[in-house]
């Protein structure tokens, strides 16, 4: 334990922080187990510890000091994933939330219940755990199409679950057809497998692969399988993907 002599030297704050830190990443792990257990019931320790730490190191670039805002900045990072702030089709809504400036420059001292407001206004327009997002990624099992851009891919995801695709502006459209194109070439995807990824990013967020929580959906791509295999394990794991609420009430902070 840690003496109020010890933080008055000024060789002891580090530790104290640290330990302050260590408790709060406990708290906040116990936190997502509580709020969302389809995400993290099944998550390891490790897991849920890296994606506490990823955020907290984001609410810190945004100003946040207290334990409180750090916590409800998890909400959005589990709904919208931990690369929320540089994900194109949130751009307009974390500049009406008040995060970032038009020029999609981070703010600072910004307010957690905004984007909160921003993230219900999301979830009763897209519906994510509805029936809707798992018979639309269910769809791409056939599709055989070769040669799609990124583009391509986000029309196909359009037909199939609108309701997902167009919660983002016209403007998001384009840089988010790029980052798939970007992805398509780095994971040689293509046909259902490139618009199942777009599905899996506008549900998960752009980055989904990078999520240590979601980590059945970056081993899929990571085995030496053939490409059919690859996506009949990506397949599986979203169709086995568990809603993220109980009971699909939100935010309790």
């Amino acid at each position: 334990m840690i003496s109020y002599d010890d933080v008055l030297n000024s060789s002891g704050m580090p530790a104290f922080l640290q330990e302050r830190r260590q408790r709060y990443f406990d708290k906040a792990r116990a936190f997502c187990r509580g709020q969302f257990p389809g995400r993290f019931g099944a998550a390891s320790d490790a897991e849920g510890l890296a994606h506490v730490k990823t955020a907290y190191g984001i609410g810190k670039s945004f100003g946040l000091r207290s334990e409180r805002d750090h916590l409800k900045l998890l909400i959005a990072t589990v709904h919208w994933g931990l690369g929320l702030a540089s994900d194109p089709r949130l751009a307009l809504r974390m500049v009406r939330a008040g995060w970032l400036e038009p020029d999609l420059s981070a703010r600072h001292h910004v307010k957690p219940s905004q984007l909160l407001r921003a993230v219900d206004d999301w979830h009763a327009q897209v519906r994510p755990e509805g029936r809707a997002w798992a018979d639309a990624a269910a769809q791409t099992a056939p599709i055989n199409a070769s040669g799609l851009s990124g583009s391509d891919a986000l029309y196909m995801a359009d037909e199939i679950w609108p309701v997902g695709v167009r919660q983002m502006p016209a403007r998001a459209w384009g840089p988010y057809g790029a980052a798939l194109d970007a992805d398509r070439q780095r994971w040689a995807l293509d046909g259902g497998a490139l618009v199942l990824h777009a599905l899996l990013g506008l549900r998960l967020g752009y980055r989904y692969l990078f999520e240590p929580t979601l980590s059945d959906f970056a081993a899929a791509w990571q085995t030496d399988d053939s490409k059919a295999q690859r996506f009949d394990a990506l397949l599986q794991a979203a169709l086995a993907m568990p809603p993220l609420l109980q009971d699909m009430t939100c935010h309790r902070t």
